[in-house]
């Protein structure tokens, strides 16, 4: 599941965009790098307009269910599965009506290694900007505007580390959302980074800085 990703590169994430749907998209000012976006960022999301083109706004990561708003203690959903979001009752008139483009650089996921979680950074070749598939909900009930963002079966590059991937859509597959497969493993790159991101208050560049050595898990030694 993609719980943190990265939008260090917010003007050419959403330049591809632009691109995709042949039309402009202003960056606004309150817009900051970030290395290390996690649930509850408000953050920049294009979803889709009764044009279908796209209208760029502030969105709260973490979807709220029409049926959750109510409640005290509310669910946030960062993540719903591609293979069956048009039929959940959470999703289903969000995948029919609400779909949106997440910009995004690249995304995190841990391999565990022993008793050690260690975050990798996935990112396509050459850090070429992309977006992710989302779905939004509306603003209410003292909420801003939430979204989710999908996920698939993972491709050869993503399996070893996690069990399913998001759904990442490039200027060719962005104007025709939603594209559920994997993203072809040639197309990305993979590499383990500083554990200081696995903290989510964390931020800045050390989110994709190398592994220091005291990031490694100690060898276990033979018995006897």
């Amino acid at each position: 599941m993609c719980v943190r990703y990265v939008l260090h590169k917010t003007d050419a994430a959403l330049a591809a965009i632009a691109q995709a749907l042949a039309r402009k998209l202003t960056l606004p000012d309150w817009v900051q790098p970030r290395f290390n976006v996690g649930l509850t960022n408000v953050v920049p999301v294009v979803a889709a307009g009764s044009a279908g083109a796209g209208e760029l706004r502030g969105m709260m990561w973490g979807y709220v269910p029409f049926y959750e708003r109510a409640k005290p203690r509310r669910q946030m959903l960062p993540n719903a599965k591609s293979e069956t979001a048009a039929t959940s009752p959470a999703f289903r008139q969000a995948a029919a009506r609400r779909r949106c483009l997440v910009p995004a650089n690249g995304f995190y996921e841990w391999k565990t290694v022993g008793k050690v979680k260690l975050p990798h950074v996935f990112m396509l070749q050459g850090e070429e900007p992309f977006a992710f598939a989302g779905l939004w909900e509306p603003a209410g009930d003292n909420l801003p505007e939430t979204f989710t963002i999908l996920t698939t079966a993972p491709n050869a590059l993503v399996a070893p580390i996690h069990n399913r991937m998001p759904v990442m859509l490039t200027v060719e597959t962005m104007a025709r959302w939603l594209g559920d497969q994997p993203l072809p493993d040639e197309r990305m790159t993979v590499r383990p980074v500083s554990r200081f991101v696995s903290n989510s208050r964390n931020e800045g560049p050390q989110c994709l800085a190398p592994p220091e050595a005291t990031d490694e898990p100690t060898p276990e030694l033979p018995l006897g």
